[in-house]
């Protein structure tokens, strides 16, 4: 084992966007073993390798700073994306149970409020911002 550690000694290692191409190399492999019979089959195999090979090359990598300025870059749209779904899921949870989602309009933080009290004022724990709306 203490080959590897000194063998990885000033590489880059895993980040979220090397999860991430690792994640869809498995998924096109899995499309792969599926269409491998047909035109796709071939394609899918190429993207992914390529895919694979992203991924080997980030790892492996010595130029840190250039792999973080990736990742930051790709947190920056996938966070967003991420946060969305959060959002929905907890809308979908809370559609059964007693409570309201709102987001406060000015630091978008979401707020739980309770249902069915009519109009009332709701004030962000966030940053304090005192917004009226009807549960």
């Amino acid at each position: 084992m203490n080959w590897f550690r000194r063998f990885m000694y000033g590489r880059y290692g895993t980040d979220q966007l090397s999860t991430f191409t690792l994640v869809v190399y498995l998924i096109v492999v899995v499309f792969q073993t599926i269409f491998r019979r047909t035109v796709a089959g071939p394609v899918l195999m190429v993207v992914g390798y390529a895919i694979f090979f992203l991924w080997f090359f980030r790892c492996f990598s010595r130029n840190i700073y250039r792999r973080s300025a990736e990742n930051q870059k790709f947190l920056k749209i996938w966070n967003p994306v991420k946060n969305y779904f959060k959002y929905i899921k907890l809308r979908f949870q809370e559609r059964k149970g007693t409570k309201r989602l709102f987001r406060c309009p000015k630091c978008h933080q979401i707020i739980r409020v309770p249902k069915g009290k009519g109009k009332i004022a709701i004030t962000c724990p966030k940053c304090r911002f005192e917004f009226i709306k009807k549960t």
